[in-house]
């Protein structure tokens, strides 16, 4: 199981889908799954998101029929299996070191 569930709800986002996911696979803490929640996309968002799965395996990948942003996110809550979740919109990106501080910072204060 793993520590942390990012959560990347994703509707015609492939401009930007690349570069966020780069931004989780080169977090400095590695104990972490990401659910893509492809939510009806009709651009290339469902190749892009493949590709990560296919590059490592604490990639997911999730499609569903379009039900919005709120949607998506509860549909990688239900998939998720982390002790905690993040959610990471598909046009935003996270520093390297952004897991490794919360996950500390949250260790440190239960």
């Amino acid at each position: 199981m793993p520590k942390v569930s990012v959560i990347v709800p994703a509707y015609n986002q492939a401009k930007y889908l690349k570069q966020t996911l780069n931004s989780v696979l080169h977090q400095t803490y590695n104990d972490w799954e990401c659910v893509i929640v492809n939510d009806g996309s009709t651009d290339n968002t469902a190749k892009i998101a493949k590709n990560y799965v296919k590059k490592d395996k604490r990639f997911k990948y999730i499609y569903q029929k379009n039900k919005g942003l709120a949607g998506a996110r509860n549909t990688g809550i239900k998939a998720s299996q982390g002790e905690y979740v993040g959610f990471l919109d598909s046009d935003d990106l996270w520093k390297p070191s952004m897991l490794e501080k919360t996950v500390t910072f949250l260790a440190g204060n239960h």
